[in-house]
């Protein structure tokens, strides 16, 4: 099972993206000449969304939670460290409008895959470019929406604030501590894993501490100050 398996696209994240993408809804022609609906709904040929029809706003944002399952999937095979709903949300909006190749493809994704969370919002200006007159240069649209992308990626959660999110780093310190209180018995490696999880698990129930409702991403920062502390 993935780190992020349980993760989903957010109502903030899905009007996150609608308000880069806009709403029109009625069905009209895109850019490409395809027929299109709502929140940049590509109308499928089984589908019917007959000309001069408006839908609700409930229907168009139900189709982009259909049309992002697409980026959630990639996200959850590709990406190997765990997201808060946040950066989540802001990958989503990426690759909805960049294409799911860049979950394998992009420097974001690879730097956020090393536990380099802080070095992704810079990652991701990368992708703020269009070829003008043939010429490959940075579209004002699309640098303002990888800027946004980057503060929602790198935006506290309400809760957050009395967290610690685990990283590379972070699980180091947590692992090389559990090891010396003899908790964790295998290779520091920086990576959450079954050893990892019983061991944390266990020193919380030894201590009579709080691991919160999701301690492979996240756990709580007293929790936390108290193991390293140990």
């Amino acid at each position: 099972m993935g780190v992020n398996d349980s993760m989903s696209t957010s109502k903030s994240g899905l009007e996150f993206i609608a308000k880069w993408e806009g709403c029109v809804l009625k069905p009209y022609l895109d850019i490409a000449g395809l027929r299109t609906i709502g929140i940049g709904h590509l109308i499928k040929p089984n589908e019917n969304f007959p000309d001069g029809v408006e839908i609700s706003l409930e229907k168009a944002y139900e189709l982009l939670a259909s049309d992002v399952k697409k980026c959630e999937d990639s996200i959850r095979a590709r990406i190997k460290v765990p997201l808060n709903q946040n950066q989540f949300d802001a990958l989503v909006s990426f690759g909805f409008n960049c294409g799911t190749g860049v979950y394998a493809m992009s420097d974001a994704c690879k730097t956020l895959n090393q536990g380099n969370y802080a070095d992704v919002p810079e990652k991701l200006l990368a992708w703020s470019k269009a070829r003008i007159n043939g010429v490959l240069q940075i579209n004002k649209g699309l640098y303002n929406r990888r800027k946004s992308e980057g503060e929602l990626f790198s935006k506290l959660n309400e809760l957050q604030s009395h967290t610690v999110q685990w990283t590379k780093q972070t699980l180091v310190e947590a692992q090389t501590k559990l090891t010396k209180l003899g908790l964790y018995k295998i290779k520091i490696d920086g990576v959450w894993g079954p050893s990892t999880s019983s061991a944390i698990q266990t020193f919380a129930e030894q201590r009579k501490l709080q691991l919160g409702n999701n301690p492979k991403i996240e756990i709580p920062i007293e929790t936390y100050d108290e193991l390293i502390k140990s």
